[in-house]
């Protein structure tokens, strides 16, 4: 689960979020929705702790993200921009986060099958199409198989094959808790 408590975060003078509280629950699929600047991403981005909240706590499980102890394993996260570097293969953007992750090996080859990516694994990823990139991205949050997937515009850049199979995805997941 995760609980958002009272959280707040100020930009100078600007709140992009105000006393935000909130429990999402397993099984679930839970979307933000809001205009340009709403605080949406910013949210998103306390929860993983890489924005710090001016006030309040984001909760994962019950401890601060950056306390749990296999973080990939436990919440899977694709925030808005891109997934590796532009000179590297998705194989090995995702080996490196298998291996620095202490994750099954198989894990590279069984996203990129997953997110359809398995027939340019070994192309360069400045290749990619906006869509191509947006997969690859919920491909790396896939890898550790993890409780929470927090995604960041995941439909951006998709085409209706990838639409279709975003949402088959979230199905498929909050079904299984």
């Amino acid at each position: 689960m995760i609980a958002l408590e009272a959280l707040s975060k100020n930009f100078g003078s600007t709140h992009a979020v105000k006393n935000l509280t909130v429990d999402i629950n397993p099984g679930t699929v839970n979307g933000f929705l809001g205009p340009n600047g709403a605080g949406k991403s910013t949210t998103m981005r306390m929860i993983l702790g890489l924005d710090a909240p001016t006030s309040g706590q984001a909760l994962v499980g019950g401890v601060r993200y950056d306390q749990l102890c296999y973080p990939m394993r436990t919440v899977g996260a694709h925030i808005t921009g891109t997934a590796g570097h532009p000179g590297q293969t998705p194989h090995t953007f995702l080996k490196s986060l298998v291996q620095s992750n202490q994750l099954a090996g198989t894990r590279a080859a069984e996203v990129l099958a997953e997110a359809g990516l398995q027939n340019v694994a070994h192309k360069r990823i400045d290749g990619f199409s906006l869509g191509m990139r947006q997969r690859l991205g919920i491909a790396a949050a896939l890898l550790g198989d993890p409780q929470i997937l927090i995604l960041d515009e995941p439909m951006n850049g998709l085409d209706a094959d990838g639409i279709a199979w975003i949402r088959q995805l979230m199905k498929t997941r909050a079904a299984n808790g």
